[in-house]
């Protein structure tokens, strides 16, 4: 998982998978789903998610309203320019769809069935790592589930392959696409030709611009915030006394995900005036590795550190072991297996989590409800969970159905 291609994947989703043939649709059985969540209760406190959904009318023919909860009016498009510019990031997104709704992982409403024979597109940014073979594997069963044709295309970090694809499908009349950007701004390009079209489109992540249908996407704040409670809980916990230098590591470019992550973990530190946070940058476990050496020799009053993605905790942890520094806590975002095997051995503390399966099975029944003239919220945001020591061994089987922790540990899967 540290080749640098695979890397940049995990790099570009959160933050968070060739050619337009039609996908093997093969019924299998939805064995990508996770499995039933543990506990999490004494997991730290996360923002508040509505309990409960506000649902549409009655008369809505979708199948998966029960699992929306709403956030606000699900009469009002959710202003996610606005959610972006709070934390420094352009963006001049469009939702034509209303609504902000919150979707369960392992979701308690079925798959809606095409109501005609629909060829979706699925174009995404890359599918040769595991999280993008899981992502891929999910949309096929979901397309099964379906009923639907899938075309699929791996655009490999290529935004003029990925809008190619689009033309092709275009041409072609798909009748619906999911589409997942390489380039969070260049994507315009293919979501204003789908939009001339008339071709609906579902977008796991949020673009910087253009307009979709729907976006499936992460709560990215969200996930900041829970890697800084877990991070000041056990610096509290350890005793150590709150002041002194807490290094975290990011991109050296702006990604929309990476900064609503840095603004949810900076906040939880904001009411300690004597903590000094500092950013550091790469991309490579080699590159943030080389960053965090320096910095464990540049900030003696170093007391905390945090990963902003998996390639930066990686990189870290290496570091932080190569210079024997265990009084360094640090925590984490992203569910690689290195990262869960760091927390069971207390090398990590606890990383925000997400599935990496949950966005294509909620983008598949959000196109198939498009097509077949249902309501579908503009936003989904699928869950965050937090991961430390206590829940670690029974999160790993949640996030990688049928495979244990132990078993990785004895080197039985890779």
């Amino acid at each position: 998982m540290i080749k640098r291609s695979l890397i940049v994947l995990l790099v570009v989703v959160a933050l968070l998978l060739t050619a337009c043939a039609p996908a093997d649709t093969t019924p299998t059985s939805p064995a990508t789903q996770p499995t039933d969540a543990p506990d999490t209760t004494d997991t730290p406190d996360t923002p508040d998610t509505p309990d409960t959904p506000d649902e549409p009318g009655d008369d809505d023919g979708n199948p998966n309203v029960a699992d929306y909860a709403f956030d606000g009016d699900p009469a009002v498009v959710f202003d996610i320019n606005k959610w972006y510019g709070d934390v420094g990031v352009e963006a001049n997104i469009g939702i034509r769809n209303p609504g902000l709704a919150y979707v369960p992982d392992i979701p308690t409403t079925p798959m809606p069935v095409a109501k005609e024979k629909y060829t979706i597109g699925f174009s995404v940014y890359y599918t040769v790592d595991e999280v993008g073979a899981m992502l891929l594997q999910t949309m096929k069963d979901a397309a099964v589930e379906a009923g639907v044709e899938l075309l699929v295309n791996d655009a490999n970090y290529d935004q003029a392959a990925q809008n190619q694809a689009i033309e092709q499908w275009i041409l072609q009349e798909v009748d619906g696409v999911i589409l997942a950007p390489c380039d969070f701004t260049g994507v315009k390009t293919s979501l204003d030709a789908l939009e001339k079209a008339g071709i609906p489109v579902v977008s796991m992540n949020a673009p910087l611009a253009g307009d979709a249908d729907v976006i499936v996407t992460a709560n990215t704040v969200e996930q900041g915030t829970i890697a800084g409670d877990l991070l000041e809980k056990a610096l509290l916990a350890s005793g150590v006394e709150m002041k002194g230098t807490i290094v975290y590591q990011t991109l050296p470019f702006v990604h929309p995900n990476a900064a609503t992550r840095a603004k949810g973990f900076v906040d939880v530190f904001a009411d300690y005036p004597d903590i000094n946070i500092v950013e550091l940058t790469g991309v490579s476990p080699e590159e943030h590795y080389t960053a965090f050496d320096g910095a464990l020799k540049a900030y003696p009053d170093m007391i905390g550190a945090w990963g902003l993605y998996s390639s930066a905790t990686i990189g870290m942890m290496n570091a932080k072991e190569a210079n024997h520094r265990d009084d360094i806590l640090l925590s984490s975002v992203d569910q690689d297996k290195p990262i869960l095997k760091g927390i069971h051995d207390g090398v990590v503390v606890g990383s925000a989590t997400y599935s990496s399966m949950a966005p294509a099975w909620w983008c598949m029944t959000a196109i198939v409800n498009l097509l077949n003239g249902e309501t579908v919220p503009g936003v989904l945001f699928y869950e965050n969970k937090s991961i430390d020591k206590d829940n670690v061994v029974d999160m790993f089987e949640y996030y990688y159905p049928g495979k244990t922790l132990q078993d990785y540990l004895d080197g039985k899967i890779d």
